[in-house]
C-alpha cells in the first residue's frame, strides 16, 4: 500500500521548469508561408527584443562586419513586405551584436539543425563517441553470436 504525501513539506521541484539549453522563438511567433517570411519575422523579433535600438545595432553591426549596415538595411531585413532577406554575414553580425541567436534556430528548423552554444560541443562529442562505441559492442556481439553458431 502506497504511503500517503506528506502535505506539510514543500514540493522543491513542482514549480522547477530548466532553463532551455536551445534558445529558439515560439512557434507562433515566427510563422510564416516561407523559411524567408519566417527569418524575417525572427529578424524583427531580434531586434524589437534588443536592449540596444535599431541605429545601434546597425553601428555595431558595421563595426564587426567592417561593412556598412544601415538601419534602413535592418527594416528592410524585419519586413516580410520587402524581398530582401538578411545575408548569412549580416545574420551572424545581428546575433553577435545581441547576443540572440534565435534566428539561426529559426531558418534552420526545417533543415533539422539547431545552433547551440559552444560550451556544449564537448558533450555532444562524448555522446558520439558513446553511440560509437555501443555500435561498436553490437557488431562485436554479432559477430560472437556468428561465430559461435558456425561451431
Amino acid at each position: 500500500m502506497a504511503r500517503a504525501r506528506d502535505q506539510h513539506t514543500p514540493d522543491l521541484f513542482r514549480d522547477y521548469r530548466p532553463k532551455p539549453v536551445v534558445e529558439r522563438f515560439p512557434a507562433e511567433d515566427v510563422k510564416a508561408w516561407s523559411p524567408a517570411g519566417r527569418l524575417s519575422k525572427a529578424v524583427s523579433l531580434t531586434l524589437t527584443e534588443a536592449k540596444q535600438s535599431r541605429a545601434e545595432i546597425a553601428k555595431a553591426m558595421s563595426d564587426y562586419l567592417k561593412d556598412d549596415v544601415s538601419k534602413a538595411t535592418l527594416d528592410a531585413c524585419a519586413s516580410q513586405a520587402k524581398e530582401h532577406s538578411i545575408s548569412a554575414l549580416r545574420l551572424a553580425a545581428l546575433a553577435a551584436v545581441t547576443g540572440d541567436f534565435r534566428a539561426f534556430n529559426a531558418l534552420l528548423e526545417d533543415a533539422g539543425m539547431i545552433v547551440i552554444p559552444r560550451k556544449y560541443e564537448a558533450l555532444l562529442r562524448r555522446e558520439k563517441a558513446r553511440e560509437l562505441r555501443e555500435r561498436m559492442e553490437r557488431e562485436e556481439q554479432a559477430a560472437d553470436a556468428e561465430w559461435k553458431a558456425q561451431r
